[in-house]
């Protein structure tokens, strides 16, 4: 097993979901890794943005809040979320977030392959 060691800050950003979140790839699906994590990302919404509502069909996908607060979809019920919140999103289950307030709302994705 051959250890990657990356930093936040030399990982280049892209901006995803028709211009509404920021990421930093920390895992790629084109990456090879053992076990059935196909992305991992630090993201943030800047402020009065809102992740486009979409579906994974494939996976799950888990949200971690690091920093700031928003509302998050999935299926039909939206709720707030703040930091350190840990959201779990079903396969085929839509889902969004929106940013409402004046500083970034931050957080971490880890989306997983069916078996």
């Amino acid at each position: 097993m051959s250890v990657h060691k990356k930093n936040i800050s030399d990982i280049r950003e892209e901006i995803i979901h028709n211009n509404t979140t920021h990421r930093k790839r920390l895992i790629s699906s084109d990456e090879q890794h053992d076990g059935d994590i196909a992305t991992m990302n630090y993201a943030w919404l800047t402020p009065g943005s809102q992740l486009e509502t979409h579906t994974h069909p494939d996976g799950e996908e888990f949200y971690y809040f690091l920093d700031g607060t928003g509302d998050m979809l999935v299926g039909e019920d939206w709720f707030p979320v703040l930091p350190g919140d840990f959201v779990t999103v079903p396969p085929g289950h839509s889902h969004s977030l929106k940013n409402n307030t004046p500083i970034r709302l931050v957080f971490l994705t880890v989306r997983t392959l069916k078996k």
